[in-house]
């Protein structure tokens, strides 16, 4: 790369042709990601793994994207290297100028984005089979070297968890702890080894050790998790593995674990994921009765909300459930803007239309309070018995921060539900992700106790979310903590849904 810099490559835009920016859209939607570049990487990658560009013509008429949301500084080395290699293995390159790797780029995402499309036609357009090709297998890898240009091809090959029940046994005597492994279980993301310890006094050593015995196993960044064993003398201490041998959990996975919940109307039952086992982890809103979901930008926050209200959705019928949904930034929620399940049949887009729906919604506590009261009820479970049908209210604010500094005001309001709401039928599901101090104060904390934390930057985040730390050792795409009050926090991962999957259970 001697005409060119990493630094130049860095302050370029690059396209591809528009056919193949349509298809990225396409995909965009399919895998439930918010920026081009995110599938333009996955496209780039599936050329790559092909032999020679073809000569076709194609046109630069994609919409442009800036090279820093394609590469970061860390990896922008790494994509260079693997497209200039190709060029150099198959002749494809006369020159190393700009040109000529804008050029090489723009064909091999044109290439590989033509190539996931027809991934995604051949899997009958159902997410889970996409998405198990995406991750169960290589694409396409040339069996023998590139450089023989043989067209024999691999078997889709599924990237399996390995035991490192040795290693952990190793590098737990490295910090002074004698241990056995009795038990191994591969979850969708960790790996759960069930310890039992020699001697119970090191139990101590072991949790003010779980840094330098993350070191020892080569984990970089993440973080081992120590909870309590099954039996005396035992621990679970659970692993995170390399993202190729993770499993995703999508939209079949939360229809499968709603199917085993009853379905009769009187319950608010939500699943936004599985544990580190892959058992689904479930609780009913009703009784929690708020919920905050609360994370860093891109780390599964909006996710995480879909999955909840297309719970709610998969359980209930519009005479059971109504849903109001509140999007300041009017961004979110236009999946479900002809859903029969919206209350009043609409949704509040900007924040001024979010006051007036909070406004409605307290009015309309009143009012149910007001009628609970003339059948001599408290609640409407006991208003349901005496003939009062009123159906849920799952009230949805999609970004808190942002209604909270734009209108001060409103915050009150919205503890006054927090505070009174449950009684009513109506309970809230409020996101951010700017968790801090000044948009998640000390009256609306007491009143919101359940939450649902992803990964965020610091500490003290976590702290605002759950009340302790943890959430900033999370491993990104979904992953989760989840604490209800009155249980320990269990650990879990969010399932993958795309907006297409989202309008498919919205349509009912």
């Amino acid at each position: 790369m001697s005409t060119i810099s990493l630094q130049q490559i860095m302050s370029a835009r690059f396209r591809t042709s528009a056919h193949a920016d349509n298809q990225t859209k396409t995909l965009m939607e399919v895998l439930g990601l918010s920026t081009k570049a995110a599938v333009a990487r996955l496209a780039i990658g599936r050329s790559l793994s092909l032999g020679a560009l073809t000569d076709e013509q194609i046109d630069a008429k994609g919409l442009e994207i800036p090279a820093s949301s394609l590469f970061t500084q860390d990896d922008v080395a790494i994509w260079v290297g693997l497209i200039l290699t190709h060029a150099r293995t198959f002749g494809s390159a006369a020159t190393e100028g700009m040109d000529t790797f804008r050029s090489n780029l723009r064909l091999h995402w044109h290439r590989g984005a033509g190539l996931l499309y027809e991934d995604w036609k051949n899997s009958n357009e159902d997410f889970d089979n996409f998405v198990g090709t995406l991750v169960k297998r290589r694409a396409d890898l040339p069996d023998r070297s590139v450089v023989q240009h043989e067209d024999a091809r691999t078997k889709p090959e599924v990237v399996l968890a390995d035991d490192q029940s040795g290693q952990l046994v190793r590098s737990l005597s490295e910090i002074g702890v004698n241990a056995e492994v009795k038990g191994v279980i591969h979850g969708p993301r960790l790996t759960r080894y069930r310890v039992a310890l020699r001697d119970i006094n090191q139990l101590d050593k072991l949790k003010r050790g779980l840094e330098r015995l993350a070191l020892a196993l080569s984990l970089q960044q993440q973080m081992p998790v120590l909870s309590a064993g099954d039996e005396a003398r035992t621990v679970m201490i659970d692993i995170p593995r390399p993202r190729d041998t993770w499993r995703v959990e999508g939209k079949g996975a939360l229809l499968d674990a709603l199917r085993e919940v009853s379905s009769n109307g009187h319950h608010l039952i939500v699943s936004p994921g599985v544990d580190v086992i892959g058992k689904p982890v479930q609780f009913d809103l009703a009784n929690a009765p708020h919920v905050l979901v609360a994370g860093a930008t891109g780390q599964g926050k909006s996710v995480c909300v879909h999955s909840l209200l297309v719970s709610l959705i998969t359980k209930h019928s519009p005479s059971t459930l109504r849903l109001a949904l509140m999007d300041p930034k009017q961004v979110e929620f236009g999946v479900y803007s002809s859903s029969r399940f919206l209350w009043r049949d609409s949704m509040a887009v900007g924040a001024a239309a979010c006051r007036t729906m909070i406004e409605d919604l307290v009015a309309e506590m009143d009012d149910r309070y007001r009628r609970l009261g003339e059948v001599n009820v408290n609640n409407v479970a006991d208003a349901t018995a005496r003939g009062l049908h009123l159906p849920f209210i799952v009230a949805c604010i999609d970004e808190l921060a942002d209604l909270v500094l734009q209108d001060r005001d409103i915050e009150h309001k919205i503890v006054r539900l927090a505070q009174m709401a449950r009684a009513a039928g109506i309970h809230l599901i409020l996101a951010t992700q700017r968790p801090d101090a000044q948009t998640f104060r000390g009256l609306l904390r007491t009143n919101v106790p359940a939450r649902i934390a992803l990964t965020v930057q610091k500490s003290s985040e976590s702290q605002i979310i759950l009340d302790e730390p943890g959430a900033e050792d999370l491993l990104g795409r979904g992953d989760m903590i989840v604490k209800l009050s009155g249980s320990d926090a269990v650990r879990a991962h969010g399932y993958l849904l795309s907006l297409n999957d989202v309008e498919t259970v919205v349509r009912k």
